[in-house]
């Protein structure tokens, strides 16, 4: 096996690491909807779910030295004084919604005229530019749009949940049902890859899961730069 191969292999397998990693996320998600309902009978669930998540993002910051997290944690604490003292429980649906705002714009970005769609750009990383023909890059970057439906899908589901839905509901969809959601996200490209197109790469869900774990951010920064 030569390096390239080697390489694509590796950023096919799901591997201990990457179930930690997807595991570590949900973990954290859900603890999210779990603990603050847990304490609802003391505290409102939405000052201590922004309260997990300045913590969450202050451990980050300090476990993996970054200032963009560092940042992120200072914005959730001024979101927590603003719900303290608006008692605006909506309020915590911001970073939710802009999230899932931010995930649209960064896939939709990629479709520019002379840009490589992120999922084409992910898979070349993946199984090298080679393997990637006209139809395929075509079939890449059908994927690249529907991930920019499905996220601005979210982000719409999370604000008409938090304006009319109790708390409670909205904190279940957003920290632990759009989970599941995601990964759905994956089985159906699979399922409709293998049923439409059969002929391109077989890549089951897990694999397609850590090819987007594997890729590095430097290779997602060129997937702006103009071909």
């Amino acid at each position: 096996m030569n390096a390239r191969n080697a390489a694509a292999s590796e950023a096919l397998r799901f591997d201990r690491a990457r179930a930690w990693q997807v595991a570590a996320l949900l973990a954290v998600a859900t603890s999210l909807h779990v603990i603050p309902q847990w304490l609802a009978p003391w505290i409102d669930p939405a000052l201590s779910m922004i309260a997990l998540m300045v913590i969450d993002a202050l451990v980050f910051a300090l476990v993996v030295r970054s200032i963009g997290s560092a940042k992120v944690a200072g914005i959730l604490a001024l979101i927590f004084v603003a719900v303290l003292y608006s008692r605006q429980r909506q309020l915590v649906a911001l970073p939710s919604i802009a999230l899932n705002l931010l995930c649209a714009a960064v896939f939709a970005l990629t479709l520019a005229p002379g840009r490589t769609p992120l999922i084409e750009a992910i898979a070349a990383h993946a199984i090298g530019r080679d393997a990637i023909d006209a139809d395929f890059a075509r079939y890449l970057r059908g994927v690249t749009a529907a991930w920019v439906v499905f996220f601005l899908a979210l982000a719409a589901a999370s604000a008409v949940l938090a304006l009319a839905a109790p708390f409670a509901w909205w904190s279940l969809f957003v920290n632990v049902l759009s989970w599941p959601l995601i990964g759905l996200m994956f089985v159906a490209e699979y399922a409709y890859r293998r049923l439409r197109h059969p002929y391109l790469p077989a890549h089951t869900p897990l694999q397609t899961i850590a090819s987007a774990l594997a890729f590095p951010a430097r290779a997602a920064r060129r997937a702006f730069e103009a071909q």
